[in-house]
């Protein structure tokens, strides 16, 4: 189906025009030598003389108030604000509604009122007028259908010629290539006069999205799941033609066969859109021979169940991509689309995760970060026990390498972090306070509480002990002078 064209983007293909003739070979012809049918640019039969341009348009059912400026019909600038916008219907609305105005014009001008104020109103509605004029308001028209186009506001930066993929300046591109370029925009018919091939374009089925809850423990290991989708398929019963047997298709008559319908726009331009009537098809069934099974769609919904393959390592948010097993395409046949599926990993209770890595924290008695001993740790494959030397701090941590999540792809194993958190008892028993009073003692370098009993049973010396150094100096001192008196006399 061809890209439809912004009408904004026409200016930039003009320009760029003469340089993508200098790379097909062709003659130099002004854009307007050609004569537009359903976006199938064929050379005039008078090219030399130049030629307005001839637009062809299928005859469609339009409102009468379609080619109307609604910024015209009520009387605003096409700035004003919704409030502006909103008080000037209001105003024009009484004075024109049937009920109240006997002019025999005034239900006409009534309806062109509420018309317009129906576009501006919508913030959606009023940009695409804003950007495509009267021909969004025309029935059939998809303002999304321009987003096939490219980008043309991107510009010629870089080599590249703005939206137009496969183009760049300064360098070749073959003919086949601006043959699908053309072809893009403008439809089979001219791709295939300027080099392309002329192909009908291979309609891909849409893809499918589905989410898949696994355990922590499936995630790392991996494990094999399965998931129930309802793609769209085939109908077994027509082949997916929605026909009876013996009943064959007839061309569209909205389209005339092309599959798109097309649109003029304000600047002269004309643009295209998928054919409502056949969805794109070119071809529509009879009436009474659709397919009994399918409805005439072709298309059925199954309910299929697909297994699932989560490698190791897998992590949360992931998707696993599973080709052509997603929608088949809607019109006509082609591949099926691909089936997504996004994993949400339940968090685990031990571990937590950081890529291939995984984090525990031990708890310990204080005594064993003490004095020492073995630990017994979980991994991802069962217990181990763990060998902690003595004087093991709060925090401290150990790494146990390899006892981590395999990493995708076979590139090893991460590693498995031990933090080692101190559990201190909430009461003590007599001998276990008598015994941690008494470390406690030895630490400060302190008598023992059993030993300082002893001392008090003691008695305490006082001045006038006996056995005071000081004591027997005096009373020697005294008998010395005693003996000298005594002499002195005699």
């Amino acid at each position: 189906m061809p890209a439809r064209v912004p009408a904004k983007g026409f200016s930039t293909f003009i320009a760029f025009n003469s340089c993508a003739r200098q790379s097909l070979g062709l003659q130099s012809r002004s854009l307007c030598h050609y004569r537009s049918k359903c976006l199938c640019l064929k050379p005039s039969p008078t090219p030399s003389k130049r030629v307005p341009h001839t637009r062809q348009i299928h005859a469609t059912n339009s409102r009468s108030t379609a080619s109307k400026n609604p910024y015209e019909v009520l009387g605003v600038k096409p700035d004003a604000t919704p409030a502006e916008i909103k008080k000037t219907y209001f105003a024009l609305a009484r004075k024109y509604h049937p009920d109240t105005n006997p002019d025999k014009n005034a239900r006409d001008k009534f309806v062109e009122i509420q018309d317009a104020y129906d576009i501006l109103k919508d913030e959606t509605k009023r940009a695409t007028y804003d950007q495509y004029g009267s021909a969004s308001q025309t029935p059939g028209f998809d303002p999304n259908a321009f987003a096939g186009a490219g980008g043309f506001g991107a510009g010629f930066g870089g080599g590249a010629a703005g939206g137009f993929p496969g183009w760049a300046f300064g360098g070749r591109t073959g003919g086949a290539e601006a043959g699908d370029l053309f072809e893009q925009l403008f439809g089979s018919a001219f791709g295939a006069g300027l080099g392309g091939r002329g192909r009908s374009q291979n309609v891909r089925g849409e893809n499918i999205q589905v989410g898949l809850t696994i355990n922590f423990l499936e995630a790392c290991k991996g494990s094999k799941k399965k998931v129930t989708i309802t793609p769209v398929a085939d109908c077994s019963t027509c082949s997916g033609s929605g026909l009876k047997s013996g009943v064959k298709k007839k061309n569209c008559s909205a389209c005339g066969g092309s599959g798109t319908r097309t649109f003029v726009l304000d600047n002269g331009f004309q643009m295209a859109s998928t054919c409502n009537a056949c969805q794109g098809a070119g071809h529509t069934i009879p009436r009474g021979g659709e397919c009994s099974s399918c409805g005439g769609s072709g298309k059925v919904r199954l309910k299929e169940q697909v297994t699932v393959d989560i490698p190791m390592g897998a992590e949360d948010g992931m998707t696993i991509r599973i080709p052509n097993a997603g929608d088949a395409p809607l019109v006509d046949k082609g591949p099926r689309g691909d089936l997504f599926i996004r994993l949400n990993v339940a968090p685990s209770s031990i571990f937590k995760r950081q890529g291939g890595n995984l984090h525990y924290q031990a708890r310990i008695p204080f005594h064993r970060a003490l004095l020492g001993g073995v630990v017994r740790v979980p991994t991802l494959d069962g217990d181990v026990d763990v060998r902690i030397p003595g004087g093991t701090q709060q925090g401290e941590e150990m790494v146990l390498k390899g006892r981590g999540v395999p990493l995708l792809h076979g590139a090893g194993k991460g590693d498995l972090f031990v933090k080692f958190s101190l559990q201190l008892p909430r009461s003590l028993t007599k001998r276990q306070r008598e015994l941690l009073e008494a470390y406690a003692d030895d630490v400060e370098k302190k008598p023992s509480s059993s030993q300082a009993g002893k001392d008090s049973k003691e008695p305490l010396s006082t001045d006038n002990d006996a056995s005071s150094p000081d004591n027997d100096k005096q009373e020697k001192q005294g008998s010395d002078s005693e003996k000298n008196e005594k002499r002195a006399t005699g």
